[in-house]
């Protein structure tokens, strides 16, 4: 008699999906370079620029899901985005 789990292979989620990329070695033999950057760093170009809306990813959140108190936590992200944004493009 068969159990309604006993299935031929992995469940969907668990099948091995082919990828170009190779095998990393476990990150115990990794330990002493886990931090450094290898070559391949000087190939990644990255452009650093204002967003096109303002406080668009806060905004893609939505509303607060906590009640409302007295710290008004959403004003504190928009301050915190525009402060670090502001850094990361060299402006004061």
């Amino acid at each position: 008699m068969s159990s309604p789990h006993d299935t031929a292979g992995p469940p969907p989620s668990l099948k091995i999906v082919p990828t170009i990329y190779p095998t990393s070695p476990p990150v115990e033999e990794q330990l002493d370079s886990f931090w450094e950057a290898g070559p391949e760093l000087a190939s990644v170009a990255a452009q650093i620029g204002p967003p096109a809306t303002p406080l668009a990813l806060l905004e893609m959140l939505g509303p607060s899901p906590f009640e409302r108190g007295g710290f008004p936590l959403i004003g504190f992200l928009a301050t915190t985005y525009d402060k670090v944004s502001r850094y990361a493009l060299g402006r004061p």
